[in-house]
């Protein structure tokens, strides 16, 4: 067999890789693992259109079968790579040994759980992947008392599809404010409010002591300070733990939570790369090493690999940028918070289109919209293009973004 791309991991990131080293003329042999039974999908659907059953599975396939087999790329699923031996370029999974020119760690990671008593009941569910989806929407249909632990996005999203389905919800989060690491305290009292207006029920500053259950199955679920809800679903949404376990047997070097890499996505030994969830790469906008966790980043690792790897110029460095549905709010954000910012809000929130937009003296490094997908897309190219922006024109929602602009460092 002869040597080429081997890729661990098949969600977003490792997907992409093999589509982009293809298109960017890869002539070698690319195998793609997965440790899951299913085609390569869109995450971002299993909180929302997936749970709700608005999206069937064939339809948030990132790429249907056809296109691997006619692109030559040979798709394993429902496999583990369980050794590498990095001296001999192999990568074994129980079946096959492969070959590599190139090892792509594409792991992912796994949703957190919780330790606490009860945490094993049936009905307590995390949200990371197609099999917890499935499971989440079974259940789902039947409960009537739903309790989200972690007021981040996921917990947010499944509370928004559960209110719709006419479920009682209620969310507990242990900080004070919404998704305090990833928005400014307006946005989080925005989706505080939007939360409860659909009539679920928010509660900071909470601590869990155990889930209660009967027969297995869960009934309760009881607070530290000794209060007790009622609750036959449960989702436990407390961030996420990069996989790291084959790059740990690997040697490679560790840092922010994930595997090191370089701008080339090229880890601590040479030959062996990370992208996606698992990578923490420096980040040229706020000059520290992040574990960013994202379909754009890890999509732009991957073609940033793949140029790479086939001797093409590397594409620039973009914004990173997410977004979330909840109800009927699209919140699109561009950058990443930082501390200190000026905050111009761009339209009125009652209205629910508007813009906040963050600046560091007059330059943008961020933006956060709502339903106005235009300024989005115009910030997300501002904050690359380090642009500074007249504060009067960039607040008024009349005046497209683009119009507010000063001068840009970069074109």
């Amino acid at each position: 067999m002869k040597p080429g791309a081997v890729i661990v991991g098949a969600s977003h990131a490792g997907a992409q890789a093999a589509a982009s080293l293809r298109q960017s003329g890869w002539q070698e042999p690319i195998t793609l693992i997965s440790s899951e039974n299913f085609l390569p999908y869109h995450r971002p659907p299993l909180s929302k259109g997936f749970l709700a059953g608005d999206q069937a599975e064939d339809q948030i396939l990132l790429r249907g079968e056809a296109f691997y087999r006619d692109q030559e790329i040979e798709l394993h699923l429902g496999r583990v790579v369980t050794e590498v031996l990095p001296d001999q370029r192999v990568a074994r999974t129980d079946s096959v040994a492969m070959p590599y020119s190139a090892l792509i760690l594409a792991t992912g990671a796994s949703a957190r759980r919780l330790s606490v008593p009860g945490s094993a009941l049936e009905g307590v569910h995390v949200l990371r992947d197609m099999a917890d989806a499935k499971i989440l929407k079974e259940q789902l249909a039947g409960a009537e008392n739903v309790v989200i632990v972690g007021g981040g996005f996921i917990g947010l999203e499944v509370a928004a599809t559960a209110a719709k389905a006419g479920k009682s919800v209620t969310v507990l989060e242990a900080q004070d404010r919404l998704i305090a690491r990833a928005l400014p305290s307006f946005l989080s009292a925005y989706l505080k409010d939007l939360h409860l207006h659909h009539g679920v029920d928010i509660r900071f500053g909470v601590s869990l002591a155990s889930f209660e259950g009967d027969g297995g199955r869960l009934k309760h679920v009881l607070l530290s300070d000794g209060r007790k809800l009622s609750a036959d679903l449960v989702l436990v949404g407390v961030g996420s733990t990069a996989n790291c376990e084959l790059a740990r047997r690997l040697g490679l070097k560790l840092e922010a939570g994930g595997v090191l890499v370089d701008q080339r996505c090229e880890t601590s030994a040479p030959g062996v790369f990370a992208i996606g969830d698992c990578a923490a790469q420096p980040n040229l906008h706020t000059g520290t090493i992040l574990r960013v966790e994202s379909v754009q980043n890890a999509t732009d690792q991957a073609k940033m690999l793949a140029a790479h790897l086939t001797g093409r110029s590397l594409p620039p460095y973009g914004t990173n940028w997410f977004w979330t549905d909840q109800y009927s709010v699209k919140l699109q954000m561009a950058g990443i918070v930082k501390d200190g910012c000026e905050v111009l809000v761009r339209g009125d929130p009652a209205s629910q289109n508007f813009s906040l937009l963050q600046l560091l003296g007059d330059r943008l490094v961020s933006a956060f919209s709502v339903n106005r997908a235009a300024d989005h897309m115009a910030a997300r190219k501002l904050i690359s293009s380090k642009a500074r922006l007249d504060r009067n024109l960039a607040a008024d929602p009349s005046t497209p973004l683009t119009g507010a602009v000063l001068e840009r460092e970069y074109q």
